[in-house]
């Protein structure tokens, strides 16, 4: 279970990353073009188009919660516990 968990956080991690590269690529082709009606660049920084940090924070946040169980389940695991210590499970 920890295995698959890792292998989720890195497909998670390189969806992230190809995000990334997807908003360069447009942030290059198009930084030229993309301008307000004064004439001014748009997105004069690559971090206003997007943002990395926050991105990977969102992520993590996500896994967060994801790794946050119920209470039936936490109950069901308290149980399979006791039971395998020779507990009657009550």
């Amino acid at each position: 279970m920890h295995e698959y968990r890792l292998l989720c956080e890195a497909q998670a991690l390189k969806n992230v990353d190809l995000d990334y590269r997807i908003h360069e690529l447009a942030y290059a082709s198009n930084k030229a073009s993309l301008r307000d009606k004064k004439g001014r660049l748009i997105y004069a920084k690559f971090t206003k188009l997007y943002d990395y940090e926050r991105a990977l924070d969102r992520l993590k946040k996500k896994q967060t919660k994801k790794k946050e169980m119920s209470p039936q389940l936490e109950a069901y695991k308290r149980f399979l516990a006791q039971k395998n210590k020779g507990g009657d499970g009550s």
